[in-house]
């Protein structure tokens, strides 16, 4: 085996060399190594192909008898021991690059640069050396021969990997397998190539086996690259896909948020105004609502001597008594279907038959609506210190409604007929419902009488009127 490699040694250095530039230059163009490891990697392999280059160059012409080629052998040789020194220096920044963001340490080990020190030290002691034979020198007949002090060399170049072998060691666990499995071959491997070599003669294997190890460390290096690339590339889709399944999560719960509230809102406009108008002023806000119905029916009511009841109660029971009684109309202008305008003071207003439609049981309804609130009041009274009263007044006909202002706006209804429901409303007794010829003539037909006292009435700005009270008396 010894007696192959040493035979074809020489080739092998000229594979090595060239596999050696080939990465030099590849890693060139790798993106996906930090600058520095980067860097590290292509001194590693120009200096190891240096390094071959001058070995290969002393083992080819070291016996030619030659003088011009003598004195190029001995440069070879020089450039053998400064290229080793060399690259210890460089395996000594891929390794700072390693520690720092592999490892994760804040600083670079001490030992490292302690290391730097001693390869730079050999550096001087090899120029040093060069020209007082201390390491070694070339006898008369030009033959290279180990000096006095020629394991001075290995002093400054074991030192500084067992100071490496250290700290790999000592950082083992923070460095994948594969690196630090490789990083520990790296550094022991030429050390014990190194020994073979001081004790065998004619056999480069610490060139060869620092150029191996140079050479599979870079393969080792992109190949962990590329696994964290894409652990990382794996962990991005992974946190894309949360984000995702996040976001859409979060839309959801905003969408269903926001139909809440759309569904609040809508609630709270359909409070104020109709459904048809509430939808129209939606979807065209900038619009001017405005209507006139044929054949409407009004309704107005108030509570009887409200003043001086109000006057014998605090101003909080007299809000809490007005909003249970009107909670009530309320819900009995709900369930009757009957649409309640607005509430003024003690007063509650409301209208049915708010359609372009003239043949519609407004009246019908409307008549229902206030004897309900009559019964309403009964019962209101039931569980009340101070029993209550109500006047009820109802017109039907035409009549203008719409919706006034942009803030704090309100749908409100014009027109003779509601002044005429305003007036019934003032000219009834307490406890009783007071209607108008017209809705007297909606509510019958043959076969369907309206049981109700008809009284003519004074009413203002309308003169002599024919109404009638319910109930009939």
């Amino acid at each position: 085996m010894i007696g192959f490699l040493r035979e074809y040694q020489t080739d092998f250095m000229l594979f090595f060399q060239g596999i050696c530039l080939i990465i030099a230059f590849l890693t060139l163009f790798t993106k996906s190594l930090s600058p520095r490891r980067r860097n590290a990697i292509i001194l590693l392999e120009v200096y190891a192909a240096l390094y071959l280059a001058a070995s290969r160059y002393y083992y080819l012409y070291r016996d030619v008898a030659d003088p011009g080629g003598w004195q190029m052998v001995r440069v070879a040789k020089f450039l053998d021991y400064l290229f080793a020194l060399a690259l210890i220096l460089c395996l000594n920044l891929y390794l700072k690059d390693l520690f720092t963001n592999e490892a994760g340490l804040k600083k670079i080990p001490k030992g490292i640069f302690a290391g730097d020190f001693i390869a730079v030290a050999g550096v001087i002691s090899l120029f040093i050396g060069m020209f007082t034979g201390l390491y070694y020198y070339w006898d008369a007949n030009n033959v290279y021969t180990h000096g006095r002090l020629f394991f001075m060399h290995y002093i400054f170049c074991v030192p500084p990997m067992l100071i490496d072998l250290y700290y790999v060691f000592k950082y083992y666990k923070k460095l994948t397998r594969s690196i630090r499995i490789l990083i520990l071959l790296f550094i022991i491997i030429p050390v014990l190539m190194s020994v073979l070599q001081f004790v065998t003669s004619g056999i480069a294997a610490s060139v060869l086996s620092t150029a191996g190890f140079d050479i599979i460390l870079y393969v080792f290096t992109i190949l962990d690259t590329n696994k964290k690339l894409e652990r990382a590339h794996r962990l991005e889709i992974e946190m894309m896909a949360k984000y995702q399944k996040e976001l859409e999560e979060t839309v959801e719960l905003r969408t269903s948020e926001l139909k809440v509230a759309n569904e609040k809102v809508e609630h709270l406009l359909l409070n104020i105004l109709p459904e048809p108008i509430a939808k129209e002023l939606t979807e065209h806000p900038d619009k001017t609502i405005s209507d006139r119905y044929p054949n409407a029916t009004v309704l107005f009511t108030d509570i009887v001597d409200f003043t001086k009841i109000s006057d014998s109660m605090s101003a909080e029971n007299t809000v809490i008594m007005l909003n249970r009684m009107m909670t009530l109309f309320d819900d009995r202008a709900k369930k009757e279907g009957i649409e309640k305008i607005k509430t003024i003071g003690d007063a509650y207003m409301a209208a049915t038959g708010l359609t372009n439609d003239p043949e519609n049981d407004g009246a019908e309804k409307m008549i229902r609506f206030a004897q309900g609130l009559l019964e309403d009041i009964d019962e209101f009274n039931k569980t009340s210190d101070i029993k209550f009263r109500i006047r009820i007044g109802i017109n039907s006909g035409e009549l203008v409604a719409g919706v006034i202002g942009k803030t704090k706006f309100i749908y409100d209804i014009w027109g003779d007929t509601v002044n005429v429901a305003s007036r019934m409303e003032s000219a009834c007794r307490p406890g009783h419902i007071r209607l108008t010829q017209s809705v007297k003539d909606l509510v019958e037909s043959p076969g369907h009488y309206l049981k109700c006292r008809m009284e003519e009435c004074d009413v203002k700005g309308k003169g002599i009127m024919r109404t009638f009270e319910i109930p009939e008396q």
